[in-house]
């Protein structure tokens, strides 16, 4: 594989496309105004270690979502409370022919003396029948122009954005997975963030944000509202910097046994999703091979799927999130695995879609250089045909940003030194 191809596939990982889809990483504190620690799990967290109540039948019911009072953050002594609807107020989801999923970026201004840290942030979704997922990116000041011009040449409010925010990268493409320019990030189940006390997400004066909102529109094109709530410490707050580590392992899912049929091939797949999503989605599902010690070429096919990462700095870890689609059936996150040291902080034996807040860990665990963290997920193609939105039609499945598509992520919210 040439140089410029491997650093393309490298780039497509940093520009976010592997987290176009994906889920509400906040530490929650299950609405709680304003959470000086990092609370035990939620209402709206994957409680580790324990089944959930609801049936693998039942989880990913996207299409039956019903609009909820979510509880409003709280200022508290020296913040300040910023409310950002979308630009227009609305919008009225228009997905690519033949798709039903838009991706959609909306620059939000910040007041122009703005800086300092993010220590609380709430998306509020405005029709959670069309609203998959929303993700809240730093635009940072050296990208804030680049921004404005795809807001600028696309008409309507906002810009398409598969595959993150599109913002150029800042830094080292994998080095951006250790340390994402996400600011927050809503699904199902996602709360108002509260960050630990003495953290904060920094924000620089001078930059903006881009929430980017995934719409599925399965159930029927319906206008949104959604609105962000950020709060705010000064920028002279003795606070030390909250970091968001995204842990994603490929998906090569064969049909299961005894199903066939002409979608359960792996170039049927692929031909599917770069139609839906454009090369680069291509590109992308070899970039997780390479990333995770897989043949590009040859990739394993199966189940179950996991990735391990080596630190390359200590980390204090607060709370551990996972993401999949509608397939998903089970996500773990071990620490050191295979070692004396070995330990698991995230547990999910029965994952359920409209579930996915970070959860807490009881308490903080001292991550250092050289440690490793592995991922691993489990989906179920029994469920094909068993959930709402998912076709019984048999396909092999990928890395992608549909709904249909599937995922394996794990994130990481930890402090830094």
């Amino acid at each position: 594989m040439s140089a410029n191809l491997t650093a393309r596939i490298a780039a497509g990982l940093a520009t976010g496309a592997l987290v176009a889809g994906c889920a509400a990483v906040t530490v929650s504190n299950g609405g709680d105004t304003h959470a000086p620690t990092v609370p035990g799990s939620t209402a709206g967290a994957q409680s580790g270690g324990t089944d959930h109540s609801g049936s693998p039948a039942q989880a990913g019911a996207a299409a039956t979502h019903s609009a909820v009072a979510v509880p409003a953050l709280v200022a508290g002594p020296g913040e300040q409370l910023l409310t950002l609807p979308l630009p227009g107020g609305s919008y009225t989801p228009n997905p690519p022919a033949g798709s039903t999923d838009d991706y959609r970026c909306f620059v939000l201004d910040l007041p122009a003396t703005s800086s300092g840290f993010a220590t609380g942030v709430q998306l509020v979704p405005g029709n959670p029948a069309v609203t998959h997922h929303g993700i809240l990116y730093q635009a940072y000041p050296e990208q804030v122009a680049a921004a404005q011009e795809l807001d600028d040449e696309d008409p309507g409010e906002g810009y398409q954005c598969f595959g993150g925010s599109q913002l150029p990268s800042r830094g080292n493409p994998i080095s951006s997975l250790d340390d994402s320019d996400w600011l927050y990030a809503w699904a199902p189940g996602g709360k108002a963030s509260g960050y630990p006390a003495g953290y904060g997400v920094p924000v620089p004066v001078g930059g903006k944000v881009v929430l980017q909102m995934h719409y599925n529109t399965r159930a029927g094109v319906e206008p949104d509202n959604t609105v962000v709530r950020l709060r705010m410490a000064s920028a002279g707050a003795d606070l030390k910097p909250i970091t968001t580590s995204l842990l994603p392992a490929p998906v090569e899912l064969p049909c299961a046994a005894g199903q066939s049929g002409p979608k359960c091939s792996r170039d049927a797949a692929m031909t599917s999703v770069v139609e839906r999503f454009g090369s680069r989605s291509g590109a992308l599902v070899a970039g997780l091979q390479l990333l995770c010690g897989g043949d590009p070429q040859n990739p394993d096919a199966g189940p179950t799927t996991s990735c391990t990462r080596t630190l390359s700095e200590p980390l204090k870890l607060f709370a551990v999130a996972g993401h999949m689609h509608l397939l998903g059936r089970s996500i773990y996150v071990d620490v050191n695995p295979g070692t004396a040291d070995e330990q698991r902080v995230l547990s999910i034996p029965n994952y359920d879609f409209d579930r996915q807040g970070a959860v807490p860990l009881p308490e903080p665990v001292q991550l250092s250089v050289g440690d490793k963290v592995r991922v691993t997920c489990t989906h179920d193609q029994t469920l094909r045909g068993k959930l709402p939105g998912v076709p019984a039609e048999p396909q092999y499945v990928l890395w992608g940003e549909g709904t249909t598509d599937e995922m394996c992520l794990g994130v990481l919210v930890s402090g830094k030194s």
